[in-house]
């Protein structure tokens, strides 16, 4: 993974009205998936600077909610802004300061993209998961094209990342980790996962996003 980088910070803090519809629609989907895993305790994997666990708990106070991630710059950040909500601890993707099957549901939001090591991070969030886990990558081409334009026009500092999936690509990849996931679509630029760890296949409640 790279080292500390503002951009995540600066998309969820821009002031205008389209970017802030942008983040907003992106997260509402995120919690509208792990909300439809009915789930007691969530890990934010890779949470940044906390904006997407303080999002699912201002949605939902029920939820215990832990974040986690490998940079001290964003775990201080989140701490400060949101620490109150949200449990925040510092810690690998390739290895996860928990115990197997530490929590219902486990979220890896616009993570995995970043990671050199991919399958030892899906591992990872599979392994401390007890019942499902949420997964969101960006589209391609179209996400790479938008960023590659905003960096263009020094409207974004992302990066860049080092993996890409096509709708068809994540499809893949999401069935050869999981028995059955599902996908959700709409959003352009994001797509959108959810699947169940249990070896028994769990479903989802009937009003799944």
């Amino acid at each position: 993974m790279t080292g500390y980088n503002r951009a995540n910070r600066q998309k969820h803090s821009r002031k205008d009205p389209i970017s802030r519809w942008h983040v907003r629609s992106m997260m509402e989907v995120i919690y509208r998936l792990v909300e439809s895993t009915n789930p007691k305790t969530v890990l934010d994997a890779g949470c940044g600077e906390g904006f997407v666990s303080q999002y699912l708990a201002t949605r939902n106070g029920s939820m215990s909610i832990t974040g986690v991630d490998v940079q001290p710059q964003a775990i201080e950040f989140a701490k400060k802004n949101f620490g109150e909500t949200v449990t925040y601890r510092l810690g690998s993707l390739y290895s996860l300061p928990f115990s197997d099957n530490s929590f219902d549901t486990v979220v890896c939001s616009q993570v995995l993209e970043h990671v050199d090591d991919v399958e030892t991070a899906m591992a990872e969030l599979k392994r401390v998961a007890r019942r499902f886990v949420v997964i969101t990558v960006p589209r391609e081409p179209y996400f790479k094209l938008a960023n590659d334009f905003a960096r263009a026009i020094r409207f974004s500092e992302d990066p860049g990342h080092v993996n890409f999936w096509t709708s068809s690509d994540f499809q893949i990849f999401m069935r050869v980790h999981f028995k059955q996931p599902r996908f959700v679509r709409k959003h352009v630029i994001y797509q959108f996962s959810v699947a169940s760890v249990d070896s028994n296949n769990e479903s989802l409640r009937p009003d799944e996003a």
